[in-house]
């Protein structure tokens, strides 16, 4: 008698959460264009100069130019 009694609550239980209403989704697609516009690159290359350059590593500074005026301040 219980056996029938779970059965019957088991399926009326399957048959009402199959039963639900099934509300679909509806997503919007949005189309876009995308325009790629071709356009000429100039690479700059880089000139020298003749101005000063200053070098800074584990050694020192290194300071080359044409006229070169140093002063050490503490």
């Amino acid at each position: 008698m219980r056996k029938i009694v779970l059965c019957l609550g088991l399926i009326s239980f399957l048959m009402i959460s199959a039963c639900e209403k099934k509300v679909e989704k509806t997503t919007e697609t949005i189309e876009t264009n995308t325009v790629v516009k071709e356009t000429d690159t100039v690479v700059a290359e880089p000139t020298e100069t003749d101005g000063t350059s200053v070098k800074i590593d584990s050694n020192g500074v290194d300071i080359k130019g044409k006229s070169v005026d140093i002063e050490v301040k503490k």
